[in-house]
C-alpha cells in the first residue's frame, strides 16, 4: 500500500531536480561526501545529509503523496470539549 505513494514522490524529486540542475549538482555533492561511492546510503546517513532532506521536504511540499484539505462531515451530531458538531 504505502510502495505506490513514496516510488510516486521519488519521481516527482527527480522531475523537480531535472528542472533544477544546480540543485541536482548539489545533492549530488553533498551524498558523495557523506556516504562516498563505495557503500550505499544508510538511515544512519540521513542526519549527515541536511540538503538533501530539504530536497526531499521540498518535494513533498510541492507534490503530496495524499490529498489535503479533504471535506469533513460528522456522522452524527457529537459535543466536543462543550462545542455542539452537527450532524
Amino acid at each position: 500500500a504505502g510502495s505506490d505513494t513514496t516510488a510516486v514522490i521519488i519521481e516527482w524529486a527527480m522531475a523537480e531536480m531535472i528542472k533544477c540542475p544546480d540543485v541536482q549538482e548539489k545533492a549530488q555533492q553533498e551524498l558523495d561526501s557523506v556516504v562516498g561511492t563505495e557503500r550505499l546510503m544508510t538511515e544512519a546517513d540521513i542526519p549527515k545529509l541536511p540538503y538533501l532532506q530539504c530536497v526531499v521536504k521540498e518535494a513533498l511540499r510541492l507534490h503530496p503523496s495524499t490529498p489535503l484539505m479533504l471535506p469533513h462531515k460528522a456522522s452524527e451530531t457529537v459535543w466536543i470539549g462543550g462545542y455542539k458538531v452537527p450532524k
